[in-house]
């Protein structure tokens, strides 16, 4: 696309629209209503369906950022910087590089139901039966003798009764898990390639992608995945994917279980585990251009109700650069 056709007024005004559609999608606050009226904005015409791709295409360019390494780092900066010029923010000219109007409108799609980065649901979870927004927590009494607290941004699904046993999937996100005594009663979460069952325990069970983990907080857990099975107890935890079923270790329960009160803890985690962590209860993305300093550790608690802390952090406590850019975007390094 050529620098006219780019200035155009008529693509200059989708590209606006296309743009608050993002902000409105990433803002924690979006409805599957909201996902309805965008689906009905993309398909007056190919043109709305390019400028949603290029919009989305622009955060998965950010994302790509924080993985290259520190050589080209100067360049990235300056795609990002071209993004958003002073005013009405723009996009990038390597944003609409998508090879027509047809191949955007076919991206666009894609990006909705498998949104970049996570930035917003899925189909899937819009659909689910509780789901929570970004920096949202919700208590869900699924049985008599069951409680579900769920983190941010997750989806669950309540699944039919088997064999008497509970069932819910957990779809995205995280849930902490309390199974009170009832020994006849099973517990199953089903969670991407395997599933965790309890008859008597609390644990927690994250899902980021395909890759599950399940923490025993007390009480036994029985993890399977394939054609494996373990059993987790106080204060292990396990992992699996579509590969199988990892190793049982031990964690520290309190720092697994710091959300239930409004904390982030890390002791000696990496500065990028921290960013990737944080960015689940933000609206927008913290994006890391320099993977050295991701290797920094970093010892400190933050507060769930003051999330943006962790900017100050890194700029004062670690003396790294931060920079702000509009849609909660800020770049580090």
């Amino acid at each position: 696309m050529n620098d006219s056709n780019r200035r155009n007024p008529e693509n200059e005004a989708l590209r606006v629209e296309a743009l608050a559609w993002l902000r409105r999608l990433n803002s924690g606050e979006a409805t599957a209503r909201d996902l309805e009226e965008l689906e009905t904005w993309r398909a007056k015409s190919p043109a709305h369906a390019k400028e949603f791709a290029g919009a989305a295409l622009l955060w998965t360019v950010l994302g790509e950022a924080a993985q290259k390494a520190e050589a080209d780092r100067s360049h990235s900066l300056r795609s990002t910087v071209e993004a958003f010029p002073a005013g009405t923010p723009r996009l990038a000219r390597r944003a609409f590089l998508v090879g027509g109007s047809a191949l955007a409108a076919s991206a666009a799609g894609a990006l909705v139901i498998r949104p970049p980065l996570d930035l917003w649901p899925s189909f899937s979870e819009f659909a689910a039966d509780y789901r929570t927004r970004t920096g949202e927590r919700q208590q869900i009494d699924v049985a008599t003798h069951v409680s579900v607290e769920i983190n941010t941004r997750t989806s669950i699904d309540l699944l039919a009764t088997s064999g008497g046993a509970t069932q819910i999937e957990l779809l995205a996100g995280e849930a902490a898990i309390a199974k009170r005594d009832d020994a006849l009663r099973e517990l199953v979460v089903v969670a991407g390639s395997g599933r965790a069952a309890a008859t008597r325990a609390s644990f927690n069970i994250r899902k980021d992608g395909s890759l599950v983990k399940v923490t025993s907080i007390n009480g036994e857990v029985q993890v399977r995945c394939l054609n494996s099975t373990a059993t987790i107890r106080d204060g292990q935890q396990i992992a699996y994917d579509e590969r199988g079923l990892g190793e049982a270790a031990v964690i520290d329960p309190e720092a697994i279980t710091a959300w239930q009160r409004g904390l982030l803890i890390f002791r000696r985690a990496s500065l990028s585990n921290v960013i990737d962590e944080v960015n689940r209860y933000r609206s927008g993305r913290i994006v890391l251009l320099d993977a050295k300093l991701g290797q920094r550790q970093v010892v400190a608690n933050f507060r769930l109700d003051r999330i943006d802390d962790v900017i100050d952090f890194m700029s004062k406590a670690m003396n790294i650069r931060t920079r702000s850019l509009p849609g909660g975007v800020v770049l580090v390094g």
